[in-house]
């Protein structure tokens, strides 16, 4: 035992692994199993090679708080992000982020993002799972559409939460755990608490998480109250969450029940904004600028799920409700002038929201045939009714007089950026996963989907577009896609692809109105805006013995009637020039790569890992695509006994060089060391700490600053520099 101790605390010092799981049983040597791939549970070393999993034990490496640690280190997939004040936008698969992701907890579609416009933040984000919930992350790479419809465009990320029988079994029918964790890049303190119950008809699970904490620490060193501040926002954040699940049968029959409910809460100074800023012949100078930003989001879900051991190996059928309600409120104060002449001195108050509800039916079944071919089928049907506001009011105050105005900008309140909508969509699905007696597999599958979108004006809306009428956008697509793996000898498995995608336009780009005269710009709709479709293809390959797995992939996407906001020209408001945008359809955008990854067992114990991902983006005049990623990669080394662990993991990030325009700035090239380690001195305590940039290097995510002009403060986008996280656990 001392011994033991010894070697993980020199580990500690020279390797250091970022601490191993939380889960109730270790899980190190178990294949993962992954569903989303083909909506059939497999081992991972089944799947594709885009097919990627992120297990309990890496999301404790990362000390996952929110999206952008859970994919700290997953190649090819990034976290647009805004630090200084909306937090983290979405997913960026291979180039491809946005509503163009289909993003899933536990296989129910959670709400759409709103960028309102368009930035590397979103104004409503999909940040809205509580990582300390989670068993493991599937992340499907590449259009995924004939299995999962028109939101899998550029790929599917299904977080999947822990169940009770993750904690408990006939074995053990009772579990307690706590879990405390702080992290010093934004002095954060979260807790969770698990409890769990196991009978031979029914399982429970209750898990309750609370955090608090502050800004997010960047290497920016300007911490004015101006515009030339570079050190993140001043900001306090504090959420809660909470996630029940029960069910009731036999190993037949089951009923499953689950609730869920998550609040975020950001009340922000705004310290960036305030000081004068100039507008043409326009000066703004604010005093006053305070963010209070929410989130809640809630699922209710319920359904009936049959094992069988017949033809019918599997089928469930679930209702669910999520509703999203989003706060985006400001109070503003500032002085207006123009020249020598003060044009206003006012306070504003302004509250917005975003809500988006989702209520939905689902079925799925899964059989298998024997035969000389092998066939396992999956089919479904799934349908889906959203509806979509986006409010907004504002008032001003006059701070001389006290007479109250509900315009502002040029823009009559309270107003909407686009009419409230509805989206009923009915899809049906099915895939053949065809095994013969060679081993090779071939998996065709099809997809049917009509979808259907209604808007309805009124007031709120027209007073930002008062030309606008209520519109109908109504397109439907069958999408297939063909999958091939053939066995080259015990260790090598080939793969190839063919799938195609399709995408409706969403609930903004179409109808979006809107117009700041103040700073000149205004977007303006489109109702000829057509569905996105795009052609996948991709090669991979799979290695496997008995102490080193390996998998290389290269892809190559085209997509076309790609829809992406463009500068249409400049009109003439109150002798003002203003910047006309509009969402509009380009003719293609391509995007191709390759991904490799590699473990390798050399002692026992020991293991050295990599990872690499490479790509292009173009779009349809041949300039690079700026969401594209640099070359980057992840290179690690763990070291593992039953006790205790220790490792260390180096991100690294090649110059992004390729860019739309020598005014875009090209985020440098980096690498960041992380180390940590975790130690169980006794069977219901285990410890962890972690260090994370031990270099302290000042560095830029692609991600936040792709597509974004070059300024004088671009240290404010800059990630955390030397930081540390620890834990405790308890568990009973």
């Amino acid at each position: 035992m001392k011994k033991k101790a010894i070697v993980c605390v020199i580990g500690a010092v020279f390797s250091g692994q970022l601490y191993a799981a939380q889960m109730p049983v270790t899980q190190e040597e178990i294949e993962p199993v992954v569903v989303t791939a083909d909506r059939n549970a497999q081992t991972l070393d089944k799947a594709a090679p885009n097919v990627s999993v992120i297990g309990r034990k890496t999301l404790n490496q990362a000390s996952a708080q929110n999206l952008d640690d859970i994919v700290m280190y997953e190649t090819g997939v990034s976290v647009p992000s805004d630090n200084n004040r909306r937090g983290h936008a979405g997913i960026n698969i291979r180039g491809i982020d946005g509503n163009r992701i289909l993003m899933m907890v536990d296989g129910v579609r959670i709400p759409e993002s709103y960028a309102g416009g368009g930035s590397n933040g979103a104004i409503s984000g999909r940040d809205m799972v509580e990582s300390d919930t989670l068993k493991q992350v599937d992340i499907v790479k590449g259009p995924y559409s004939a299995l999962y419809g028109s939101d899998a465009l550029g790929g599917v990320v299904n977080m999947v939460t822990l169940s009770p029988s993750d904690f408990v079994d006939v074995g053990k029918r009772g579990h307690f755990g706590l879990k405390h964790g702080y992290r010093s890049r934004d002095r954060s303190h979260g807790v969770t608490a698990t409890v769990a119950g196991f009978h031979e008809n029914a399982e429970g699970l209750l898990m309750l998480t609370r955090r608090q904490g502050h800004e997010t620490e960047n290497m920016g060193s300007d911490t004015s109250y101006s515009t030339a501040r570079t050190a993140t926002n001043p900001q306090k954040n504090n959420a809660y969450n909470i996630l029940a699940k029960g069910n009731i049968g036999n190993e037949r029959h089951r009923l499953e029940t689950l609730y869920e409910q998550y609040y975020h809460a950001n009340d922000t100074v705004l310290a960036n904004s305030l000081g004068s800023q100039s507008r043409g012949p326009v000066t703004i100078a604010t005093s006053e600028s305070n963010a209070r930003d929410r989130i809640r989001r809630q699922r209710i879900e319920a359904g009936y799920r049959y094992t069988g051991e017949g033809r019918l190996k599997e089928a469930n059928l679930t209702a669910y409700q999520q509703k999203l309600r989003t706060e985006d409120d400001a109070v503003d104060a500032s002085i207006t002038r123009m020249g020598a002449r003060q044009l206003g001195n006012s306070t504003r108050y302004s509250d917005y929201g975003f809500n988006q509800t989702i209520r939905g039916l689902n079925g799925r079944g899964v059989w298998e045939f024997d035969g000389a071919v092998k066939q396992t089928v999956v089919a479904g049907a799934e349908y889906k009714h959203t509806e979509t506001a986006r409010p907004r009011d504002s008032l001003t105050v006059d701070n001389l007089t006290g007479a109250i105005s509900k315009v502002y900008a040029g823009s009559t309140y309270p107003n909407k950026t686009f009419p409230d909508s509805k989206r009923k969509t009915f899809s049906v699905y099915a895939q053949d996963s065809l095994t013969f007696g060679n081993g090779i597999v071939l998996t065709p599958a099809l997809r049917y989907e009509k979808d259907k979108l209604n808007t309805s004006t009124d007031q709120a809306y027209l007073n930002a577009n008062p030309s606008g009428t209520a519109t109908r956008f109504g397109d439907s697509a069958f999408t297939p896609s063909l999958r091939l793996s053939v066995p080259m000898g015990e260790q090598f498995t080939g793969f190839a692809t063919y799938s195609q995608g399709f995408r409706t336009p969403p609930f903004d780009s179409a109808t979006m109105a809107f117009a700041n005269t103040t700073y000149g710009y205004a977007v303006i709709p489109n109702a000829n805006l057509k569905s996105e479709r795009s052609n996948s293809f991709e090669l991979g390959m799979k290695f496997k013995n008995e102490r080193a797995r390996a998998q290389v992939t290269a892809f190559y996407n085209r997509y076309r009637n790609f829809i992406n906001r463009t500068e249409i020209g400049t009109s003439t408001v109150g002798g003002r020039p203003i910047i006309q945008y509009q969402y509009q359809n380009l003719d293609h955008v391509k995007t191709y790569g390759a991904e490799a990854s590699a473990a390798y067992k050399f002692l026992p114990g020991w293991q050295v890992s990599g990872s690499i991902a490479w790509m292009r983006g173009e779009q349809q005049d041949g300039k690079p695509l700026d969401s594209a990623y640099p070359l980057n990669g992840v290179l690690g080394l763990d070291y593992t006994q039953e006790k205790c662990g220790v490792g260390t993991k180096l991100r690294w990030s090649k110059k992004h060089s390729r860019v739309s325009s020598d005014t875009v700035f090209q985020a440098p090239g980096y690498g960041v060391w992380d180390i940590g380690a975790w130690y169980k001195p006794f069977k219901n305590l285990e410890i962890g700490a972690n260090i994370y940039n031990v270099g302290n290097k000042k560095y830029w995510q692609h991600a936040d600053v792709a597509g974004m002009s070059r300024t004088s403060v671009m240290d404010l986008y800059t990630e955390t520099g030397r930081n540390f996280a620890a834990t405790v656990q308890l568990k009973f």
